[in-house]
């Protein structure tokens, strides 16, 4: 079981101590979540809360997540990088693309691209784009973008990403796209990709939702092709680490927030050294 940190919320000058701690830690890498801003009014549900309201302070911090991501790898030489998830359809696939390939060729074999569709219809509206389709958009996205990465001449011709023959550089190299989120079409969507981020909700739901992960990859033909799955949880999900890993997850992500009642990067640090003991 590989163990990761959620570096949500935190300010942007604790990334980087926070990074190096990590990767002298042993964890196995960083994600970031992502937001462009947050409405002052809005009507949307959050879909990971009980009642529907947001888990984090309105103040809370949202750094660019690929210009965060390529400050901590330029600090560290063995961590691995990704988010938790990106919500691809608020932006234009290139521009998606150019940020992302751009962090993997500074970190070859270091970043790993999570996706989501996106919840909060107002940020949609806030950027011009259409929250009805997102979706599709997600699915035009996730096909074209390994493309683009390859540094080859490509071109598109979807219903909502297309563009004439280009070459986008430098080459990306392999950038694994994994798919957040624990409903159906978030599932349809991870198998077939490389992967899947899961919000922890009890074993048995987690297991449910594998097997029909794992059967949608058999139906798309990609059983015998590799795959990763992460599950953002609380500290707590540690005490289930080995039938986690006998259900398929590969690793756990872990908040930094939930590691230290102070938000101080002293004590953040000194959080993730007493999780990581806890380890086998």
């Amino acid at each position: 079981m590989r163990f990761w940190i959620n570096a949500g919320f935190l300010e942007a000058d604790q990334l980087i101590p926070i990074a190096r701690a990590a990767e002298r830690l042993g964890y196995a890498g960083i994600t970031l979540p992502d937001h462009l801003f947050l409405p002052e009014r809005y009507e949307s549900r959050y879909p990971y809360s009980a009642d529907g309201t947001i888990t984090w302070q309105p103040e809370a911090p949202w750094p660019d997540c690929w210009v965060a991501i390529g400050a901590m790898a330029a600090a560290t030489e063995r961590l691995r990088f990704g988010t938790s998830v990106y919500i691809g359809p608020l932006r234009n696939t290139l521009a998606v693309a150019k940020a992302v390939g751009t962090c993997a060729a500074l970190a070859p074999n270091r970043v790993m691209c999570g996706l989501g569709a996106g919840w909060m219809r107002e940020e949609f509206d806030i950027v011009g784009q259409d929250f009805e389709t997102r979706g599709k958009r997600l699915d035009e996205m996730i096909a074209t973008l390994p493309a683009l990465w390859s540094g080859d001449v490509v071109d598109a011709d979807g219903d909502h990403v297309a563009f004439p023959a280009l070459r986008m550089r430098p080459p990306a190299g392999r950038v694994p796209i994994l798919v957040g989120g624990n409903t159906k079409p978030a599932l349809r969507r991870a198998a077939q990709a490389d992967g899947w981020i899961a919000a922890f909700t009890g074993l048995d739901e987690l297991e449910v939702m594998l097997e029909e992960f794992d059967a949608c990859r058999e139906r798309y033909g990609r059983a015998d092709q590799s795959r990763e799955v992460l599950v953002t949880a609380t500290p707590s999900i540690v005490k289930h680490r080995g039938r986690l890993g006998e259900i398929g997850v590969d690793g756990v992500v872990i908040p930094a927030v939930m590691l230290s009642e102070s938000f101080a990067t002293v004590d953040l640090v000194s959080g993730l050294e007493r999780y990581a003991e806890g380890w086998p």
